[in-house]
């Protein structure tokens, strides 16, 4: 089953001047799949990722979730479909950097429902998910680029969404270190069955996936299997 539906959908940013950045893409990924994204520095690929965790509108078209059109989503749920489903890691971490590993990846679950009893197991089960039992108790601050960025993927991943996106989740990082964090998102589909949406400008990062969508000048050039 689809778990996002695209079709015709377009991205305007109204001026003046108007920019359109999205031209009438149309595609689908199912519950499951680890795609990529990738395109040159100001494809839109970022604008299309926004737009699929519901943090932009789309100008027009359709654009369904798990369903359900987002033009019939209410402002509260969306709000619950991105707490819920979704979990979202950047390139520049957003994490609080005088907290520690284990208050960093609890800040989700302060606006969820689920209950406090539960919060702990939660938290010791992602942040060892991600290998980051022994730095628990450490202030981010204090972690190397690799640590803090799995620390992002915990926080993700606390409230068990189904999707994770990751925008540029290496793009700060050294080599070793990347390949650690993109060792942690394969891991998180093959043995999690995450639905994993992967932003980058790096070919070899993108490969990671199943497959990839490449984007140039806010249209789709190619949609192809990798794995």
């Amino acid at each position: 089953m689809s778990l996002f539906e695209i079709q015709n959908l377009n991205k305007t940013f109204y001026g003046p001047p108007d920019t359109q950045v999205l031209f009438d893409l149309s595609f689908s990924i199912k519950k499951g799949e680890f795609v990529s994204i990738m395109g040159p520095s100001g494809s839109g690929k970022s604008t299309l990722l926004h737009i699929l965790g519901f943090l932009l509108d789309p100008s027009d078209g359709v654009f369904r979730f798990d369903g359900k059109e987002y033009c019939e989503h209410s402002e509260e749920e969306i709000a619950h479909v991105r707490n819920k489903k979704m979990g979202f890691v950047f390139q520049t971490f957003n994490l609080l950097p005088r907290q520690t590993v284990y208050e960093n990846v609890s800040l989700p679950l302060k606006y969820s429902s689920t209950p406090e009893s539960d919060w702990d197991q939660r938290i010791k089960s992602v942040v060892e998910l991600v290998g980051l039992s022994h730095r628990s108790d450490f202030i981010t601050s204090k972690l190397s680029g690799g640590e803090r960025q799995r620390t992002a993927i915990a926080r993700a991943l606390v409230n068990k969404p189904e999707v994770i996106f990751a925008d540029e989740p290496t793009g700060n990082l050294d080599t070793k270190s990347g390949d650690v964090v993109m060792d942690t998102l394969k891991k998180l589909h093959k043995e999690m069955g995450h639905t994993i949406i992967l932003v980058t400008h790096e070919k070899e990062t993108a490969e990671c996936a199943e497959r990839m969508l490449y984007i140039k000048d806010g249209q789709i050039e190619s949609d192809r299997k990798i794995h």
